[in-house]
Formats: C-alpha cells, sequence, structure tokens
C-alpha cells in the first residue's frame, strides 16, 4: 500500500528541552512518501519519533562538542586555536565555525545542535549561546564577529553553519558574506566553507542569488548534507551544479552514519559513486555525535567499523575520498579511523588533536 504524505506536528513534537520541532519541506515529504514512508531511509531522518528521541533526555549530553564553551564572539565557536610566537608571526593557523542562525528548511532528528536549532522564541533554553536567545544575529553582534577576525591574524579558515546559512534573509546573509570576501582580499582570510542542506531539503529556494552572492568569495567551499543516494534528485544536482558554475564552488558532501538509512555497504557505495559522478567530492563519513535524541539512529561502532572495511575497495580513488572520522566528545579534532583490513589496528582507543586519549564508541 502506497505510504500516506506526512502531515508534519511542529512544534507538538519537539524534544524535552524544546528543540528540534518536525518541519519538514513539500520536497521531503514527497520523497518521504516515494521512499517506504516515515521508516524509510528519508522519513528516518525527518519524521519525530518522540518515544525515542526523548528516552535518554538527561542521560546523555546535549553539547557533547563543547561549543558554548569556546563562543568566542556571537555565534562564533573557537575549538581549533592558531597560534602566533612572541614576533607576532602565525606558526599555526585556527579556524572558527560561525553559527549565524537557527533556523533549517527540515530539521533532522540527529541533528548536532539540537539544543537550540529550532527553538521557538518563546522556549527558554538553559544554553548560554547567541543564538539560543534569537534566530539571527544583530548587525551588532555579526560587527562583533567581524571584530574578533580581525584581532586575530592566526585565523585563516571561517566555517558558516547554524542552523542553515542559505535559510537566511538575502540581505543578512549578503553582509556576511561580503565581510567576508573583504578580509580574503585583504589576506586576512583565506578559506571560507558554507554547512548546508538546502539544496537537498528543498532545493526550490536554491535562487540564482545564492550563487552570484557566493562568486564574491574566492575557492568557496559549499559543504552540503546528503546521506542517502535518493537524496540526489534532479532538482537537488541542478541546485548544487548552479554553486559549482556560477560561483566556482567546490562541492563537497557529509554524510553521517544512520541506522535504517546508510548503515549497509551498497547504500553507501552507490551514495559515493553517484556523487563522484555528479562532480561533488564525498568528504566525510561522520559516526552519529552521541546526543540523547539520536541515540536510536546512531550505528554501532562495530557495524560501521565493518561496513568501512568493505567498503573501501570497492571505490575508486574520486569515489573514496571520503574520511570515516569521529568528531571526538569533549576533545579536539575529527579523527579518521584507519581503514581495517590493510593493517592490523587496535580500534579500542584513540587520541584526539590535543593528545588526550578517549576510548572507541561501543562496538
Amino acid at each position: 500500500m502506497k505510504p500516506k504524505l506526512h502531515i508534519p506536528r511542529a512544534q507538538k513534537v519537539t524534544l524535552p528541552h524544546g528543540g528540534l520541532p518536525e518541519i519538514i519541506s513539500l520536497h521531503l515529504l514527497k520523497l518521504i512518501e516515494k521512499t517506504g514512508g516515515a521508516m524509510g531511509p528519508i522519513g528516518l531522518q525527518f519524521v519525530a519519533q518522540p518515544g525515542l528521541e526523548k528516552k535518554w533526555f538527561g542521560a546523555i549530553d546535549s553539547d557533547p562538542l563543547n561549543e558554548d564553551e569556546f563562543e568566542v564572539a556571537p555565534g562564533m565557536v573557537y575549538k581549533y586555536r592558531g597560534k602566533v610566537n612572541k614576533n607576532g608571526k602565525v606558526t599555526q593557523y585556527g579556524r572558527v565555525l560561525w553559527t549565524v542562525t537557527r533556523f533549517c528548511s527540515a530539521y533532522c532528528r540527529f541533528c548536532t545542535r539540537g539544543r537550540e536549532v529550532g527553538a521557538s522564541a518563546a522556549t527558554t533554553l538553559t544554553t548560554n549561546a547567541a543564538l539560543a536567545k534569537q534566530p539571527f544575529l544583530s548587525e551588532e553582534q555579526i560587527s562583533e564577529g567581524f571584530a574578533y577576525l580581525q584581532k586575530h591574524p592566526e585565523i585563516n579558515e571561517v566555517v558558516l553553519s547554524g542552523g542553515d546559512p542559505l535559510t537566511a534573509p538575502q540581505a543578512y546573509l549578503t553582509r556576511i558574506i561580503t565581510g567576508l570576501a573583504e578580509l580574503q582580499k585583504k589576506n586576512r582570510l583565506h578559506i571560507v566553507r558554507l554547512g548546508t542542506r538546502l539544496p537537498v531539503s528543498n532545493p526550490i529556494s536554491i535562487k540564482p542569488w545564492h550563487a552570484t552572492l557566493l562568486s564574491k568569495l574566492v575557492n568557496p567551499y559549499v559543504m552540503v548534507h546528503i546521506n542517502h543516494p535518493a537524496e540526489l534528485t534532479e532538482e537537488t544536482l541542478a541546485a548544487l551544479t548552479q554553486f559549482r558554475r556560477v560561483a566556482l564552488a567546490t562541492v563537497m558532501s557529509q554524510t553521517v552514519f544512520l541506522a535504517g538509512v546508510n548503515d549497509s555497504v551498497e547504500t553507501l557505495q552507490e551514495l559515493f559513486v553517484e556523487l563522484a559522478k555528479n562532480g561533488i567530492r564525498p568528504y566525510y563519513l561522520f559516526q552519529c555525535d552521541p546526543v540523547y535524541w539520536a541515540k536510536h539512529l546512531t550505528v554501532p561502532f562495530g557495524k560501521a567499523l565493518r561496513i568501512w572495511e568493505q567498503l573501501r575497495p570497492r571505490l575508486s580513488g574520486v569515489a573514496a575520498t571520503a574520511r570515516f572520522v569521529i568528531d571526538v566528545p569533549h576533545g579536539a579534532g575529527k579523527v579518521p579511523v584507519p581503514e581495517g583490513n590493510a593493517w592490523k589496528i587496535d580500534y579500542g582507543s584513540y587520541t584526539d588533536f590535543n593528545g588526550a586519549e578517549h576510548k572507541s564508541p561501543e562496538r
């Protein structure tokens, strides 16, 4: 029987602390209907399962990556620090994550920032992050962010995120992108990445001005979040082509291992081959971050390892550019997981970028 078109329940099924309402675009609703309904590979990503999502509330951290702790300016997280010697010379470059909105066109049920993303204006959140208090940064707060970048020459890279930056109003996003482009012209900034899922979740929202705006940047990177080959619709690929052709952007994919969505060799093989075929570089394959609302979607580490071991030999060098990584909880760095079978590896623990040792996720 053909699944019925799901009706999003909005604020009725938010997480217990008030984040992640169930908002799903019409594009995704139709895709969910075509791929097995709420329990299909697209439905599992966007249709709320309140009983499972609240099961571990209070038992698992809501901010395992310590982003709130490292917010140095409104929305700006500086975990990966650069270094300047006593003579003022940069000896190591740093990079910042700049979250500029808490809105998305649809809300992934495993979102790392579910502690604040999608929360209504009436919701009181426990986080002290700037975007916990308002959906967008103010003009003054944006200026604070640029002032911080000016004072820190060791920062050569900015990753724009949110929420989804491409859902922001044109004038607002133009202010931010133009400011970053000016820093590039002054050689105070080298790399700008923009993380988005809008080309997947609602490609009709991608307008010509988006690509034209990004063309102001030197060598922009568009980091698009894609988890399943069914997401590579004709509309999505057309939207991503705009960024490649107009903005001359490098388009790279970020994928999260998700139970019931892509936890098979065949699914990931198809995904990475299709990405490469369409000029999109597979970049990261993430182990799902340990947030309480996503535990039911987390692929056990042992299973993820076995899939990764079997997947790599099936892919050409172009399709195998993705790295399977763990974004270290309460640590520093996206630590790559070695490809098994090629070497004898002890997967019991790993070391983060600061030299701290961590136990591997449960297998």
